[in-house]
C-alpha cells in the first residue's frame, strides 16, 4: 500500500480545550508533510460505541494509504493495548477497546500489531494522554511511508465492541437510535440492507414515539416544513427527521430509544 499522507483524526477532545489541536502538531512533528483531516472532535466524552458508528460512516471516503487516528479512550492508562491496525485500504490507530470493531467487519485486518516500537512515540509517555505520545507520533511516522511491521509484534485479535444490532421477531424488526447528529436527525442502527432483507415487497410501517411512517422519503423536501418523516440518510442507515427542524428537539428524545419496524 502506498501512503497517502493522509491522517484523519476522530476524537471526544471537543474544541476548548488544546488536545485536538496538540494531536496535530504531534503528527506534523514526525511528519511536516502530512495533511491532517479532523473528521470531528465531538464524540460524547468516552463514548466508544459513537467513535465506533462514526468512524464506519467516514473511513471509505477517503483516498487509498490514509491512516486514521481514533481517540475515545475512557481507560487510557490501563492495561488496554494501544493498537495499529492494517486493512488492505488503510492503517487504523488508537486503544483497543473496540473501537474499530465495526470497521473491520466490513474491512478485515491483514495485519494488527501493538505499538511499542520507541522511535515510534514521544520519550516521555504520559499515562493520561496516549494521543499525544503514542497515537499522533505513530501516525506521523506512518503517513510518512515506515514500516508497519516496526512499529512492534504481531497481535491476534481485537477487542471486540458490545454493538447494539438490530432484532427481528417475526413481522417486527426493532432497532435503536445509536447517533444524533448536529441537525437533530435520529439516526438507527438498522441499514437499508438489514431493512431491504426484512422487508422485501411488503408494506411497512414505522414507529418512533408516538409517530407512524407508512413511506420511507428520498429527501427531506418531500415531507411539510416542520414535519417528521423517515429515511435513509447519506450514511445508508434509517433516520428520524424533520423538514426544516430538529427531529431530536420535536420528540425530545435520546440515543437508545426503539426504532420499531413492522411488515404486513
Amino acid at each position: 500500500m502506498i501512503m497517502s499522507g493522509l491522517v484523519t483524526l476522530t476524537t471526544d477532545f471537543g474544541t476548548k480545550d488544546p488536545y485536538a489541536g496538540i494531536i496535530r502538531g504531534m503528527v506534523y512533528t514526525t511528519n511536516l508533510n502530512a495533511k491532517i483531516i479532523d473528521i470531528t472532535h465531538d464524540i460524547p466524552p468516552h463514548d466508544v460505541v459513537s467513535a465506533a458508528f462514526t468512524i464506519v460512516r467516514a473511513y471509505e471516503f477517503f483516498p487509498t494509504g490514509t491512516v486514521h487516528i481514533a481517540i475515545v479512550d475512557p481507560k487510557v492508562g490501563s492495561k488496554r493495548k494501544n493498537i495499529a491496525v492494517k486493512t488492505d485500504r488503510y492503517i487504523f490507530i488508537g486503544p483497543d477497546n473496540g473501537i474499530f470493531s465495526l470497521v473491520l467487519g466490513d474491512d478485515d485486518a491483514i495485519e494488527i500489531r501493538e505499538i511499542v516500537n520507541p522511535t515510534f512515540l514521544q520519550d516521555k509517555i504520559s499515562s493520561t494522554f496516549h494521543g499525544r505520545d503514542i497515537y499522533a507520533p505513530c501516525a506521523g511516522h506512518l503517513s510518512a511511508g515506515r514500516d508497519f511491521s516496526e512499529i512492534g509484534p504481531v497481535l491476534n485479535r481485537l477487542k471486540k465492541l458490545v454493538y447494539p444490532q438490530p432484532e427481528q421477531n417475526g413481522n417486527i424488526l426493532k432497532g435503536e437510535i445509536v447517533s444524533i447528529d448536529s441537525f437533530g436527525n435520529l439516526i438507527s442502527n438498522i441499514s437499508i440492507h438489514a431493512f431491504n432483507t426484512f422487508a422485501g415487497k411488503r408494506k411497512i410501517e414505522v414507529s418512533f414515539a408516538a409517530e407512524r411512517f407508512r413511506k420511507i422519503m428520498d429527501h427531506y423536501s418531500q415531507a411539510q416544513k416542520g414535519t417528521p418523516l423517515v429515511l435513509f440518510g447519506a450514511s445508508g442507515y434509517l433516520e428520524i427527521s424533520m423538514n426544516e427542524g430538529n427531529a431530536a428537539s420535536y420528540f425530545m428524545t435520546s440515543i437508545g430509544s426503539t426504532v420499531t419496524v413492522r411488515r404486513s
